[in-house]
């Protein structure tokens, strides 16, 4: 989308008109091109993914029957995105008019956008691995009323270059005069949301901050945006959170980002939906132009549009299992998976619908490609030798980087990063740490001993790296973080650990501590499982069998109820959850994916886990329940080195207050610079590795 010559403008018209003629090749063209764009206006504007797919593909199902009524090709995009503003209108008012049965929150718009975690915000810093002021700035766009966002949605699109001001302002239905009104008010607005985001991140908090939050459900909503954006305006300590020098415009951040790719699945079914429920659309479309004006045209136009929507929903229906089955079994990326669905011959993809999932394209270069193709070339299955090539992790490039999409299925797959989740290979081998500390770890609560770090911050990113190349050292490849809820001091410090983690090869997950502290609901512990998809989604948090990985801490009284509520929120939330052991948990009638021990010495759970641990000296005891010894240390490590266990766990990194941390103390520093019992992991581990 960001050719605007007069050649590429040309070339995106005809393509359009060809389109009107019946020409199905430019039809698909058009598809290919501009659904990347819908996604992301239609994501941005919903902010809810789980609804952004039916809503896209009704965009492009309506884009195909009604083209030919268009008069000016022109005006082609303006108009696209003016009939996805229409129908994320129309998504709203239906919601706003469900049934009273369907709970109270279904009324609550900003509890259906503001779903952590589950938001195309999130999507946005994940998939294009946003850090510092760009995950700030889409961070941001969750504080925004429905109507900003909106106008958020197409006005990113302008300073992304895929729309002009004049498209917007048609897009919208509004003088170009006014758009520019209404985007000037939403940059303030996103603005202040900017500081909300910033101020709530500060760490420390300011306490008067902290006391005034309280009540507040960790939720996004325009209620406590103005609440704590009045906070930042009356506080000295805070009136400067988003004065500083560095603060960069948001039109300047957005501007070479990236559009958000869309989803295999989404690419697939909107091609068979469009095969299927607009069959004919081209040719309707053509008739339609020519007697538009005629009774019988209009209804024979009204039963094509409610055939199209009866095949519609069977296509999809039909092919949902064939998806989902071929991209799960993909193991050479997605779009290896939609080469796979068209040479089994489902029902609407082909050639065309690997192009949609490749990602955004420039308009003109796979227009002039798709016209050329011959038609045989472009709805056979694709040979075996147009698989994929192996693709890059990294994020997408901005459009002026990207290389041209040509009507060969292997290079258009070779073009689209691989988005899939990495398993690690059992056995795991991880720690138990603590990102609680603000100061020193033996201040902070306490402890027996002193760090050779001494004074140091978790959140310093250097602190996180070298603690990261502490466990790489000692031949562990997760750190398995504590976690206590949403919005917490450990929850603020994942996404550095995740950066750094990434950066450095090394896989986290959490530790649901709460579970040990009282029996959470079905609903909490669910709500709570959406809530970290904002980064178990991501490569670098631990997977097992294509699941993220999650432990959970438990009490001493806990039972079966307690796999049972894990089981039922676990349900559709798609976990590998790791309970704690307890007395006669083998005879629960619900199993977890894993069971594991924590334990200050030790212990063999028998087909699950093994664990080690330096020692147990808590900081208030008078004498250490576990004395430390490292020729012990040594002989555990060789036993959880060889026990076969599928988690072979450290308990702990860092827990300092229970002086159970095997990190660098001046009691047992090393030359290495790790400390005594690293050492002695990366001898035992590197002597019997996984």
């Amino acid at each position: 989308m960001s050719d605007f010559s007069p050649s590429g403008h040309d070339a995106h018209t005809a393509v359009v008109s060809a389109a009107q003629a019946g020409d199905q090749r430019a039809l698909d063209v058009l598809v290919a091109d501009h659904l990347p764009l819908v996604y992301n206006v239609v994501g941005r504007a919903l902010n809810a993914p789980s609804d952004t797919d039916d809503v896209v593909q009704d965009v492009m199902l309506q884009m195909v029957r009604d083209v030919g009524q268009l008069r000016d090709p022109a005006a082609f995009r303006s108009w696209l995105v003016a009939i996805a503003m229409r129908q994320v209108r129309r998504h709203w008012r239906l919601r706003r008019a469900a049934p009273p049965q369907a709970g109270p929150e279904w009324l609550d718009e900003t509890v259906q956008l503001a779903d952590p975690g589950a938001d195309f915000a999130d999507l946005t810093i994940t998939v294009l691995h946003l850090s510092e002021q760009r995950r700030e700035t889409a961070e941001a766009t969750r504080w925004l009323d429905a109507e900003d966002r909106e106008l958020l949605a197409v006005w990113w699109m302008e300073v992304a270059g895929q729309l002009t001001r004049a498209e917007l302002a048609a897009a919208l239905e509004i003088p170009p005069a006014q758009a520019g009104v209404r985007v000037q008010r939403l940059k303030a607005r996103l603005e202040v949301a900017r500081a909300v985001v910033r101020a709530l991140e500060t760490v420390p908090r300011c306490p008067d901050l902290d006391g005034m939050l309280y009540g507040w459900d960790g939720r996004p909503s325009g209620l406590w945006r103005k609440r704590v954006a009045r906070h930042i305006r009356e506080c000295p300590d805070c009136d400067g959170v988003f004065a500083a020098a560095d603060v960069v415009p948001a039109e300047r951040l957005l501007a070479d980002l990236a559009l958000v790719p869309v989803p295999p699945v989404l690419a697939a079914l909107t091609a068979a939906a469009l095969r299927a429920g607009g069959g004919n659309a081209t040719t309707a479309a053509h008739t339609t132009t020519a007697a538009h004006t005629t009774t019988t045209a209009h209804t024979a136009h009204t039963a094509e549009l409610t055939k199209a929507a009866r095949l519609t929903k069977a296509v999809n229906a039909a092919n949902t299992a064939k998806v989902a089955n071929l991209t799960k079994a993909a193991s050479a990326g997605k779009l290896a998976a939609l080469l796979s669905l068209a040479a089994a011959g489902v029902a609407g993809v082909t050639i065309a619908a690997v192009a949609l999932a490749a990602g955004p394209s420039e308009p003109s270069s796979p227009a002039a490609a798709a016209l050329s193709a011959s038609p045989t070339a472009r709805s056979a299955p694709p040979a075996a030798s147009a698989s994929p090539s192996p693709s890059s992790p990294s994020a997408s490039p901005p459009a002026s980087a990207r290389p041209h999409a040509t009507g060969k299925p292997a290079t258009t797959a070779a073009a689209a990063p691989d988005r899939t989740t990495v398993d690690t290979k059992l056995p795991v081998r991880a720690a138990f740490y603590y990102p609680w500390y603000d100061k020193n770890p033996h201040t902070d609560g306490g402890s027996q001993y002193t760090a050779s770090a001494s004074d140091y911050d978790q959140d310093d990113p250097a602190t996180v790296d070298r603690q990261i190349k502490d466990m790489q050292y000692g031949g562990l490849q997760a750190g398995i973080a504590s976690w206590w809820g949403a919005g917490k001091r450990e929850d603020r410090r994942m996404p550095l650990l995740m950066s750094e983690g990434a950066r450095l090869g090394f896989s986290w997950t959490t530790y649901y501590e709460n579970e040990a502290y009282g029996n959470p609901s079905v609903t909490q512990i669910h709500s709570d499982l959406v809530y970290l998809r904002r980064y178990s989604d991501q490569k670098t948090w631990l997977h097992i069998d294509g699941k993220p990985v999650i432990f959970v801490y438990a009490a001493g009284g806990d039972g079966c109820d307690m796999v049972d509520r894990w089981t039922e929120a676990n349900r559709t939330a798609g976990y590998y959850v790791v309970l704690k052991v307890f007395g006669g948990y083998r005879d629960c009638a619900n199993q977890p994916q894993g069971w594991h021990q924590y334990a200050s010495g030790l212990d063999l759970q028998q087909g699950y886990s093994a664990i080690l641990s330096p020692g147990f000296y808590k900081y208030d005891a008078d004498a250490p329940v576990v004395p430390r010894d490292l020729g012990r240390f040594r002989r555990d490590a060789t036993t959880v080195a060889t026990s076969g266990a599928p988690f072979q766990l450290l308990v702990t990194y860092n827990e300092w207050g229970e002086g159970t941390a095997a990190e660098s103390a001046t009691a047992w520093a090393s030359p290495s610079g790790h400390g005594a019992y690293m050492d002695v992991l990366h001898d035992v581990f590197t002597a019997h590795p996984r």
